[in-house]
């Protein structure tokens, strides 16, 4: 089924791209395939807690050791149309889309990437969007709701929040990089969890988060890798080898 996008207007500002890999997918794999440019090309990996789909593109051997920044881009989201309830507040979707900003940008910048705010020479692209979002709203006492206008801890007191309203059953993370100035993509994933994924239970956000972190760290990790030869280079799919970086060219 198609997805039903939230306007950026009506939660925050919407965004852009992440990762890369070989092999075709079956049409209709998951619903929400309009966020990435070409799916035709991710791959199944290896996943724990749900389906991970990748692709990688091969580096031209003068972009070595040229991305150094990271172009990192608001998150979109879209509920699916099978979703039990479609009225989620705007900022409680916001609440979604500003968690995975901030985590990405956490990871990213532990090994050394810069955030910037334009296009630059040195600068990957990062788009993001949570898709195929099924949500179920939970009962409440009313007592328990936040007076509009309250002031509250930002982040993850937002994202409690919003855990505290619904139930996730079903959700997609996909992500996309490009060069930030040819729009040249150099990688691109989907992450399936929930009910897609073949997992009856309800999603915590700590699982969310967790995926979103774990990319990340992949990303940057792909990034070290882009600054030496090809002998030189971890896997990035092994948490422990990330724990080590490689050996930069340069400075």
């Amino acid at each position: 089924m198609p997805a039903t996008r939230i306007s950026s207007v009506a939660i925050v500002s919407c965004a852009v791209a992440l990762f890369a890999a070989t092999a075709v997918i079956a049409q209709g794999q998951w619903a929400g395939q309009t966020f990435l440019g070409d799916y035709s090309q991710l791959k199944l990996v290896e996943g724990k807690e749900g389906r991970d789909y990748m692709y990688i593109a091969p580096l031209p051997q003068e972009s070595v050791g040229k991305y150094r920044s990271v172009l990192l881009d608001q998150p979109e989201v879209f509920i699916s149309r099978d979703s039990p309830y479609k009225g989620a507040k705007p900022d409680d979707l916001a609440a979604i889309a500003e968690m995975l900003r901030s985590t990405a940008a956490a990871a990213l910048q532990q090994r050394g990437y810069t955030i910037v705010d334009k296009p630059a020479a040195d600068a990957v692209y990062v788009r993001i969007a949570v898709t195929d979002l099924q949500i179920e709203k939970k009962k409440r006492n009313l007592l328990s709701y936040t007076p509009v206008g309250f002031v509250v801890d930002a982040g993850v007191k937002a994202l409690q929040d919003f855990m505290d309203k619904y139930d996730i059953l079903d959700m997609s993370l996909q992500l996309e990089i490009q060069d930030s100035l040819n729009q040249d993509v150099l990688g691109a994933a989907v992450i399936q969890r929930g009910k897609s994924a073949d997992s009856p239970r309800r999603l915590s956000f700590e699982l969310l988060v967790g995926a979103m972190s774990e990319y990340s760290d992949r990303l940057a990790c792909r990034l070290d890798n882009s600054h030496v030869q090809a002998s030189q280079r971890i896997n990035c799919l092994d948490p422990v080898a990330r724990k080590t970086r490689p050996k930069l060219v340069g400075p």
